[in-house]
């Protein structure tokens, strides 16, 4: 086999050159200290660091959708828990304006109060997060979703629950619409309510109203009328007395699971009617509580009709209150959730970022020894390259 000196000569410049190269990569590792430069350096390690990217860039999303999620729902919860000391201020000066000791003008003044009260809730339930959207206006929340109309308020929102995706699988309510925050509570205890008639001269006053027994219950509607002081009579919908009885200032009367609790004394002929709850508006709730402790109470009569309407409405502020805490108790719920989805991502975002690292970034270790082999490769091959380069025949002919 013949080897010609023109190829000792390429052999040696090739190898100069893969040398070259080989260093050439190296320091271009350690500068931007990467593995690769393109996807040919290594193609399974490159697929892999994409798949750590796209799973960081989805993570990414899920973690600012939870955070989004999470401020609208802290509003909202602040909102509530201050409307839920509002209605216990409500129940404060209600409680107040029914103590003897109030005049017609104390108790003016406490409607003023209660009426600006109102309207601190309707602030609340027009709560904005602070980008031009309404926390309770469902997904309709561009515009104001409450107004009064002065008797109740008028929603101009919808019924939509928005939702947002806070994990690959999970979601979470980021809304409660405002119908089903503020509207539509049970009047009386929430299964049934009980009102004076207009007529009525007595002073006997309303001042229990329960379900004794919920199976006995039926929903229908009654009337109680006092035949005079001490007798009572009750009679359905179609005039038919169901029941009657002897009654005494302080007494209860039981009947079809419910149980009436009454004080002073009535007249003949006096009534309540009894029937199924129906539904209102918190703001119409108080307003209407604002217009009792308004009205004057000159006599037996009307402060008995007054005292009636007052046990209903602070009893349907009961149920206010108590739907707002569960409201609020839901809202709790949901920011646990978001927290442990935010802690989820967390780790998830650190295990894909130190994976994608672990295939990406150099052992700079490594890479330094390698370059330091490399370069002394390099100067061998150029060592060899010049003692070949030099050789000659005439050399041996001297």
């Amino acid at each position: 086999m013949r080897i010609s000196t023109a190829w000792h000569y390429q052999q040696g410049v090739a190898e100069m050159q893969r040398q070259q190269n080989a260093l050439a990569r190296t320091q271009t590792q350690l500068s931007a200290n990467q593995k690769w430069r393109t996807a040919a350096d290594d193609p399974a390690g490159w697929a892999a660091a994409q798949n750590y990217d796209q799973l960081l860039a989805q993570n990414q999303q899920y973690t600012q959708a939870a955070q989004s999620a999470q401020a609208r729902l802290q509003l909202g919860e602040d909102s509530l828990a201050s409307g839920i000391g509002l209605l216990q201020h409500v129940r404060e000066l209600v409680v107040q304006a029914n103590t003897a000791s109030q005049s017609d003008s104390s108790r003016q003044a406490i409607a003023k109060e209660l009426v600006s009260i109102r309207d601190q809730l309707l602030a609340l339930a027009n709560t904005s997060d602070g980008q031009g959207r309404y926390l309770f206006g469902g997904a309709d929340d561009a515009e104001l979703p409450f107004s009064w109309n002065g008797s109740s308020a008028d929603y101009a929102g919808d019924q939509t629950t928005v939702s947002a995706q806070i994990g690959s699988t999970r979601y979470v309510a980021q809304n409660d619409p405002g119908d089903a925050v503020f509207m539509g509570l049970k009047t009386g205890n929430g299964r049934f309510a009980v009102s004076a008639a207009a007529g009525n001269t007595g002073g006997a006053a309303l001042t229990k109203a329960s379900v004794s027994d919920a199976a006995a219950w039926d929903g229908g509607s009654y009337t109680l009328r006092f035949s005079d002081a001490g007798h009572y009579e009750i009679v359905d919908g179609g005039g038919a007395v169901l029941q009657s009885g002897s009654y005494a200032d302080g007494a209860s009367i039981g009947f079809r699971g419910t149980t009436l609790g009454f004080s002073g004394t009535p007249a003949a002929g006096d009534q309540f009617t009894l029937g199924p709850s129906t539904t209102q508006d918190v703001f119409a709730l108080v307003d209407g509580l604002a217009t009792l402790v308004a009205q004057p109470q000159d006599s037996e009569a009307q402060r008995a009709q007054i005292q009636t309407a007052l046990q209903q409405g602070l009893t349907a502020l009961q149920g206010a209150e108590d739907h707002f805490g569960d409201v609020r108790s839901g809202i709790g719920i949901r920011l646990n959730a978001i927290d442990d989805a935010l802690d989820v991502s967390a780790a998830v975002g650190e295990h894909a970022t130190s994976a994608a690292s672990d295939l990406r970034d150099l052992d700079y270790a490594d890479a330094i020894a390698r370059l330091q082999l490399q370069m002394t490769t390099l100067e061998a091959a150029q060592q060899v390259y010049t003692k070949v380069q030099g050789l000659s025949l005439f050399d041996y002919l001297r």
